[in-house]
């Protein structure tokens, strides 16, 4: 995988784990013996209510910092056991209402992997145009008669109508590397293997889950949890980029549809049944991240309702006596992560409280304050970050858990009362226009901010003798404001973020670099592709071509294997630039032919895609000739029928 997204801190602990280990265990010790003293002597002359609802969340904290340490303590290397030959591998693409370059991008995806396979897309909108998309990457193509259960009943559906031994189950904006069944099919060597999970990651870095580019909300959970995980034997199923044992879901009457969290559901009755799960360690699929913050907030309340709702179910970690103690536990701290963004919300309102009635959690002494308190404050901190090993910084954390405090909180519920809520496809394109439009949906976060900031202000007004608040007791009146001003520029930062983002764009673009040639009635222009999408393409010419202006452009592009294939398409100029004596062009495609698209999805999807991860591309490219011919007799009969009286008669050598 590329390490791009891990930080310098993450690389230097990953090098040094002796030392990660220690600041984890001072840390822990440390904060236990914090909350000794918390619990046996800080209470007297404190607020009741200040005092439990700050204790809640300190120790939520030291607990979360104990199950980071027990995740994180150490990294196995990833490992590719040899794939063994002959096994029948179904490939499913769930898709239901995704746009048509979403599903084609996958299936150019799945006709590029190396191992042996069939390809189905199980089509739950009953679409024709899915259809031809099937026949044209030479997939299968099934329907069912409704939609009952949505993704878990979809794949239900297929099961007894395919017979591959092992299935990987795809999203239907999850595109696989060509190597990805490779990768997992050697697991299956043990007859108890059920499933094995690869990392989700994204292509689109400017979605609203990535922080900063290259690094996302998602990246400390498959980078340093799941390798955790899997070594407890509890490592899941995330509902794509898995490989499952047929049989297995078979055995157990198929994918669990009492939930709408049915990965997470599904793995945790496989495993009653004596199946094993595996996780593995390598980035074998580029998925497409939520571009607005409603997708990403759909998609993180459809995971929190689905998930807290096993614990009123037999396979709830607290009731599947069936699961080895080990794996109880790593079930009920998944579930218990889901509290994070609930006790920020309590710590804020517990600042409130503080700030507007003087009421104190604890009372402590400045000598206390500085040999117990703090100390326990930044070794927890600076654990947690190490512990992170790179993949979430501290100022992330708290950006992420603001973002889906509210409806983490109201998931709540759904432990002891699930309700009957349908599952919601994530839309799968988004133009978040940011504005005060965005930042309302984050309701708590606006609230909060009003009562901390409101407060901090009576609290300095007080500092300078004009407050009307009554006067908070000794070095409290300076700590408390300070620590109002602290959370207020997290919580403003988080509002500014979704405020300020503004999310144009349908289409994510690639980067990559191929031959190309523009022609126009004003002639032949050399020129190189270094970015394109579904949509569009973006060119660096030798000479200038007119905004307007309809060329048809000739793309020499490789595929996985590394043969080049010639793709036509009519474009539009939409703008025209220099830049040190070439020509930065963008186009807008106008008119392609199935096929040439399906290879220019495959170009950006699966070789630009693995050539970002991986540093290469799948194989390596044709060399490239030394001189090129170009002749309207010799292209005319591969471009497109609206392009060809676009393209002169001429001949360059």
């Amino acid at each position: 995988m590329n390490d791009g997204e891990q930080t310098r801190v993450g690389r230097f602990f990953d090098r040094h784990p002796r030392l990660l280990r220690g600041l984890a265990l001072t840390a822990l010790i440390w904060g236990v013996g914090y909350l000794t003293w918390r619990i046996g002597w800080s209470g007297q002359g404190a607020s009741p209510l200040a005092f439990g609802m700050l204790l809640v969340t300190e120790v939520y904290g030291l607990w979360a910092l104990g199950t980071l340490a027990w995740y994180s303590w150490s990294r196995p290397a990833a490992r590719r056991p040899a794939a063994a030959p002959g096994r029948k591998v179904d490939v499913y693409v769930c898709t239901y209402d995704e746009p048509v370059e979403v599903v084609l991008a996958t299936l150019a995806g799945c006709r590029s992997l190396t191992y042996p396979h069939t390809t189905w897309l199980l089509d739950d909108g009953r679409r024709p145009e899915m259809a031809e998309l099937a026949e044209l990457a030479g997939a299968e193509y099934l329907v069912r008669p409704d939609n009952s259960h949505a993704k878990a009943g979809n794949i239900n559906a297929a099961l007894p109508r395919t017979d591959g031994e092992l299935v990987l189950m795809l999203d239907a904006d999850h595109v696989p590397m060509p190597d990805a069944l490779d990768a997992m099919v050697g697991y299956f060597d043990d007859e108890r293997m059920a499933l094995v999970q690869s990392p989700h990651d994204f292509f689109n870095h400017d979605s609203v889950q990535h922080y900063v580019v290259g690094r996302h909300e998602q990246s400390l959970f498959y980078r340093v949890v799941c390798p955790g995980k899997d070594r407890h034997g509890a490592a899941y199923w995330c509902g794509s980029a898995a490989l499952i044992r047929r049989q297995a879901l078979l055995e157990i009457g198929g994918v669990a549809t009492e939930t709408i969290a049915e990965d997470f559901h599904t793995t945790i009755r496989l495993q009653r049944h004596g199946w094993e799960s595996r996780y593995h360690d390598e980035v074998l699929v580029q998925g497409l991240a939520p571009h607005d913050l409603d997708s990403y907030l759909l998609q993180r309340d459809r995971w929190a309702r689905g998930n807290l709702a096993v614990f009123t179910l037999p396979e709830s970690p607290l009731r599947a006596r069936e699961l080895r103690p080990l794996q109880r536990l790593s079930y009920f701290v998944s579930l218990a992560a889901y509290l994070a963004p609930p006790m920020r919300l309590l710590l804020m309102l517990t600042l409130a409280l503080v700030l507007w009635t003087g009421d104190l959690p604890m009372k402590i002494s400045v000598v206390a304050l500085a040999a117990l308190w703090l100390p326990a404050v930044l070794l927890n901190l600076s654990a947690g970050a190490a512990l992170a090993r790179g993949y979430m910084r501290i100022g992330e954390t708290a950006h992420y858990e603001l973002l889906t405090m509210e409806i983490y909180t109201r998931a709540l519920r759904c432990i002891v009362r699930p309700g009957r809520t349908a599952f919601k496809v994530t839309p799968k394109q988004g133009d978040g226009g940011g504005g005060f439009a965005s930042v309302r949906k984050l309701r708590l976060v606006l609230l909060c901010t009003v009562l901390v900031a409101s407060g901090t202000v009576m609290r300095l007004l007080d500092l300078a003798g004009i407050g009307p608040l009554h006067d908070l007791p000794g070095i409290a009146a300076i700590i408390v404001p300070l620590l109002g001003l602290f959370e207020l520029r997290r919580m403003l930062r988080t509002l500014l973020a979704v405020g300020r983002r503004r999310q144009r764009r349908l289409v994510y673009r690639f980067e990559g670099d191929a031959e190309a040639h523009c022609f126009s009635p004003d002639g032949h222009t050399r020129a190189r592709l270094v970015d394109a999408s579904a949509a569009g393409l973006g060119l660096v010419a030798e000479a200038p071509l007119a905004v307007g202006d309809r060329p048809a452009v000739l793309l020499e592009l490789d595929d996985a294997t590394g043969e080049s294939h010639e793709v036509t398409a009519q474009v539009e100029v939409r703008s025209c630039r220099e830049v040190e004596g070439s020509f930065l062009i963008g186009a807008t495609i106008l008119d392609i032919d199935p096929d040439a698209r399906l290879r220019l999805m495959g170009w950006c999807y699966v070789v630009c895609s693995h050539e970002r991860l991986r540093g290469h591309r799948p194989a390596a490219p044709v060399p490239e000739t030394e001189a090129i011919v170009v002749s309207l007799d010799e292209y005319r009969g591969s471009i497109p029928v609206a392009v060809r009286p676009t393209i002169p008669a001429f001949r360059q050598t």
